[in-house]
């Protein structure tokens, strides 16, 4: 071989050797191209390439997947580098259940020798109690890798009950059982009744304490610490001489911590506290609490506001609900107004007012009808330039669920309805994130589950094989909806941007519809949920308060284990199974009389004996394998 033929092949083999290659490029551009990966499978095979790529999908990979496909979540803060991959998988397989609706129930229920004492005292020469008490719930818990302290709270009555649990891989480590008896204390039921709850938080994630509002008006901080659960930290009253402050009840509270803000409803008016003043500060922060017989001096407001006294205010019969939206604006529900959704800003001058009309011109042609806002739910759009602090969720006694941001001129930027039961009003609500929210009946134990029908920057379908088939069961929505065409085709050109016809229709809303849950109840009780709480949008439990019992859902994959219910516990435990109705896309209808067909009921079965298909085949079906039924299956096999 000539010099000058070597000399050409030792500069190829240079020009070869200086390619770049996927595992050479900078760490900046590779975290660009993982950013453009929708699938944990997708990161997890391109880990396997190569050292480096493992290293850097190890510490940094994870951390963007999870950001760029969960980014309408509020993730936890701080997250280590090796917990990451933990939370990727954590997101996924709770996104995949919430999809599916793979939930598994559990109600706890007081125990008969309680409700016998609870009945006794209350109802003398009675063997039952008339009216079972609402439960009003709250619950937090703390996230460290793989285990999760949990600390569940609820009002009974005049009691309260405490469950603390510690969870490692969701099996349940411990379990502490604390009661607050409210007729020991002096409280009286009915009249002491809880109707408002919130386990406070410190900045460290930890709670300060549990600020509790009865029926009477009583307002109290109480310490949660051991065996002094209950004990009196803080007392909210005014004092009797107080001009235009009677706390006669408390309607609904709620706090602003950065603001050390409490605002507290009753009937006609509220009153703003300093939630911690400096002596109750350190005794919650260090949980040493006052001697159970020792009564705090009374915190007085800050200020006391009749709406009714606000210029322009319109009439009312009393206030529901209340909510900070940021440090200075306030949201208020009103019953039976014109303008039953009130926005008080809090500015140098005093106290601004100002509402939104109960109209909106396909929801009613009388702009003076009386209406009432019932449930009111701040939500974190913090991602959105300038959302934090201006968007909510109201829930109507029309049976309407309005999304407003106060920075647009519109009344309303969308409305949502269950297609099924398109006139029921929502009492509680809760939302993960603005990927979805739940609403609690105002008419029975019905839990609503509703897709605020964002860009989904996660969903499962995408990591299933290619088909050329619908995804099954074809839904049968309460409305007439005509299936979306797709294009026949068995696998995905992703060079072309064309999806197979499964993964196209998977995408399509219409195979993606709302749905509601109907939950276990009481014989002869057709009671409403009163209220809804979660710990974080990353909590896999979310609960539900009855009449006299408490409803908790889990998602499958997350479902503990190691709860055991005993005597010697308040509450006995014990697994439920539900129905679920699948209830259209949510969009507002322009007459109700749209909603013409009858869905199909779905009872929850863990017992599939009759029948058996490959995983392949079940994996496909739109529905958790619990609510799955043979003739689902038979389009597919002929």
């Amino acid at each position: 071989m000539s010099s000058e033929a070597l000399d050409r092949l030792k500069l190829v083999s240079l020009r070869l050797a200086e390619s770049p290659r996927l595992d050479t490029l900078p760490d900046d551009v590779l975290l660009i191209i993982l950013s453009y990966l929708s699938t944990a499978k997708d990161i997890s095979h391109l880990a396997l390439a190569s050292r480096r790529l493992h290293q850097l999908i190890s510490v940094d990979g994870w951390r963007t997947f999870v950001r760029n496909c969960f980014q309408n979540l509020s993730l936890p803060s701080p997250v280590s580098d090796n917990d990451w991959k933990e939370l990727a998988k954590k997101l996924t397989s709770q996104s995949r259940d919430w999809d599916r609706r793979a939930f598994v129930f559990h109600v706890f229920s007081r125990h008969e020798r309680l409700a016998r004492g609870r009945s006794r005292r209350n109802n003398p020469g009675h063997n039952s109690q008339t009216v079972p008490c609402h439960i009003i719930v709250d619950v937090h818990s703390q996230l460290s890798g793989r285990t999760e302290e949990e600390t569940l709270v609820w009002g009974a009555g005049e009691d309260l009950v405490a469950l603390a649990r510690r969870k490692h891989d969701n099996v349940i480590r411990s379990q502490t059982w604390r009661r607050y008896g409210g007729a020991e204390s002096g409280f009286t039921a009915g009249r002491d009744d809880v109707t408002s709850l919130s386990i406070l938080k410190t900045p460290q994630g930890g709670t300060s304490g549990l600020l509790v509002g009865r029926a009477s008006g009583d307002l109290r901080l109480l310490s949660m610490n051991g065996e002094k659960f209950g004990h009196t930290i803080q007392h909210y009253r005014p004092s009797p001489t107080e001009n235009n402050a009677e706390q006669k009840e408390i309607q609904f509270f709620d706090t602003h911590e950065k603001s050390n803000l409490l605002a507290a409803a009753t009937k006609d008016r509220i009153l703003f506290y300093p939630l911690q003043g400096q002596e109750g500060a350190s005794r919650a922060d260090s949980g040493v609490g006052m001697a159970a017989t020792e009564e705090p001096t009374p915190i007085q407001p800050n200020e006391a506001l009749n709406i009714g006294d606000v210029r322009g205010s319109p009439s009312f019969r009393f206030i529901r609900s209340l909510r900070f939206l940021n440090g200075e604006t306030i949201a208020v529900g009103l019953t039976s107004s014109t303008e039953p959704l009130r926005y008080l800003t809090m500015t140098p001058a005093g106290i601004e007012s100002s509402g939104v009309p109960n109209i909106a011109s396909h929801l009613s042609s009388d702009e003076y009808r009386l209406g009432t806002v019932r449930a009111l739910l701040p939500i974190n759009a913090g991602f959105i330039a300038g959302g934090g602090g201006n968007t909510i969720l109201t829930s109507w006694d029309d049976g309407t669920i309005r999304l407003q941001d106060l920075r647009t001129p519109s009344a309303f930027d969308r409305i949502y309805q269950d297609h099924f039961e398109p006139t029921t009003p929502i009492n509680a609500l809760v939302s993960y994130g603005i990927e979805r929210f739940i609403g609690g009946s105002a008419r029975a134990p019905v839990l609503k589950i509703f897709d605020f029908r964002w860009s989904k920057g996660y969903d499962y379908t995408e990591s299933l094989p290619c088909g050329n088939h619908a995804p099954m069961p074809p839904p049968r929505p309460p409305t007439i909806t005509s299936e979306p065409l797709v294009a026949p085709r068995s696998r995905c050109d992703h060079l072309r941007g064309c999806l197979c016809r499964w993964h196209a229709l998977s995408r399509e809303i219409y195979y993606r519809p709302n749905c509601n849950v109907y939950l276990p109840k009481r014989a002869g009780s057709d009671a409403p949920v009163h209220s809804v709480a979660k710990a974080s949008d990353v909590s896999p439990t979310l609960y539900a308060g009855l009449a006299g019992s408490l409803v908790q859902l889990t998602l499958k994959t997350s479902s503990e284990r190691g709860f055991q219910s005993s005597e010697n516990q308040p509450y006995s435990y014990h697994k439920a199974k539900v129905n679920i109705i699948e209830t259209g896309d949510g969009s507002i209808l322009s007459d109700i009389s749209e909603s013409q067909r009858m869905p199909i009921i779905r009872a929850q079965s863990e017992r599939r004996s009759d029948y058996r298909f490959p995983t392949s085949i079940t994996k496909r079906h739109r529905l958790d394998e619990w609510f799955q039924d043979p003739h689902d299956f038979s389009d597919l096999y002929l």
